[in-house]
């Protein structure tokens, strides 16, 4: 491996750019660009903070929206200057923007995965990324439900692994800033990053670092006053349930079909059976057969040995403390859900509460790359293999799918209707294809499907 200060320790080689190539088709194929779900909290806060009337918006951990908006700007522009409703397109240009956005995140995440491998001298190619982006569940929030927070909340966790690697002396006020200020951003994404950031903070004082925590801590609470504020700015109320109704006629430049709302964001109340302490929630989130990130996506569980091997060999090396740090901070993340009875995260794929920590996975895999090379790649690919088909078929859907259905449910169904399950595959393939061609050519997306000569086409 080359160390970081070789010219030829670059981001964007053959073999990379070969990857997005091919992630690119893979995203253009199957991704959607419809605002749905939860995504629909986000998008219509910042339709209202730009001066718009969406049917509802109020301010729910809406830190993934900081990165949205300079996108979804850009495409009120392109609205304002070709129709919010274009003809040649089935979405807004404002929709179309929030994709883009995730995958800009997406992009941004794996470069920061590979700068934080190359500070720690593990394999950093194209392989070692993408495996493991499709075999925990980022990939699915990126491609398949890009409009919810996601694919933000693993960025900046990933930034901030990195900024904390780069605290590697008390001198370091610099990364203690940055730190500070993704720890503000990330706490208004998800209030339960802090345990996150605070095993991280815990660190650094056990360091004897207490500069660098007090300046984090200084920068951390500015950036995440001013992030809270931002909608009172704009008289937008702070968390406000919504209990969609059906609508009753054709509505324009609203992001969820014209039939109706097809999903709900309910608080949670003490009525809840599940109450608000359950010490067994973390192994259900990591064993568990209904939502359990290691049976949905085995590829992490992987990762977790591979991150226990580094920590291993790397007993009397500067970086452990790094290790060590991060899986205090995973830890965390995962043992603050004993607070929170909705840890299934509702009708998701895997555990999508742990999806940012896409940087602890990204280790234990370059670690085991690292050990087995080509020996360990059948299993890994074999693992992606299987998140994907259970991910098309959470997707695509069955007879009688429910939010409580386990991964057995879905792996029966994949099995026992896989031809079905692979000529529905195929055809939207094929469908997507044939409409991205039709707008190439300019046509109406209502008449793609229309034979030539067809009346109003």
């Amino acid at each position: 491996m080359e160390p970081s200060g070789t010219p030829r320790a670059r981001f964007l080689t053959l073999p990379m750019a070969v990857g997005f190539a091919v992630y690119a088709l893979f995203a253009l194929t199957f991704s959607y660009f419809q605002v749905q779900g939860d995504g629909l909290v986000y998008f219509n806060l910042l339709r209202r903070f730009f001066g718009e009337e969406p049917d509802f918006a109020y301010a729910y951990q809406f830190g993934s929206a900081v990165w949205n908006a300079p996108f979804f700007l850009v495409g009120k522009a392109f609205g304002i200057a070709f129709g919010f409703q274009p003809k040649t397109f089935h979405v807004s240009f404002e929709e179309l923007a929030i994709t883009v956005a995730a995958n800009a995140a997406f992009v941004l995440t794996l470069y920061l995965g590979w700068r934080i491998l190359r500070e720690l001298g593990l394999p950093r190619g194209p392989d070692v990324l993408f495996l493991t982006a499709f075999g925990t569940p980022l990939f699915f929030y990126v491609v398949f439900e890009p409009s919810g927070k996601h694919a933000v909340d693993t960025l900046v966790l990933t930034a901030a692994t990195y900024a904390f690697l780069r605290c590697d002396s008390g001198r370091a006020i610099r990364p203690a800033l940055v730190l500070g200020a993704l720890a503000g951003w990330s706490v208004n994404i998800r209030w339960a990053n802090g345990a996150f950031f605070l095993a991280l903070a815990v660190a650094l004082l056990l360091r004897e670092r207490q500069r660098l925590v007090g300046a984090g801590a200084a920068t951390m609470a500015v950036v995440a006053l001013v992030i809270v504020v931002l909608p009172a700015l704009r008289g937008i109320q702070y968390f406000s349930p919504f209990s969609p109704q059906p609508t009753s006629g054709a509505l324009t430049r609203v992001a969820a079909p014209a039939a109706g709302f097809v999903g709900a964001v309910q608080p949670i109340d003490d009525s809840d059976p599940r109450g608000f302490f359950d010490p067994t929630i973390p192994a259900k989130m990591l064993f568990g057969d209904h939502r359990g990130l290691f049976l949905w996506t085995p590829l992490a569980a992987a990762a977790a040995i591979g991150f226990g091997l580094a920590l291993r060999s790397r007993r009397e090396h500067e970086h452990r403390f790094v290790l060590l740090a991060l899986l205090a901070a995973a830890l965390s993340l995962l043992c603050v859900h004993v607070l929170w009875p909705r840890w299934d995260g509702g009708f998701a794929f895997s555990q999508r509460f742990l999806t940012g920590l896409f940087p602890f996975y990204l280790i234990g895999v370059a670690e085991l790359v690292r050990r087995a090379r080509s020996a360990v790649y059948p299993a890994l690919a074999l693992a992606v293999a299987f998140a994907l088909a259970v991910a098309f078929v959470h997707d695509i859907g069955y007879d009688g799918i429910s939010e409580r259905d386990s991964v057995s449910r879905v792996v029966d169904v994949a099995y026992a209707d896989r031809d079905n399950l692979r000529l529905k595959l195929q055809d939207d393939a094929k469908a997507r294809w044939v409409y991205l061609w039709g707008l190439f050519q300019g046509r109406d997306a209502a008449c793609i499907d229309q034979p030539p000569g067809t009346t109003e086409c």
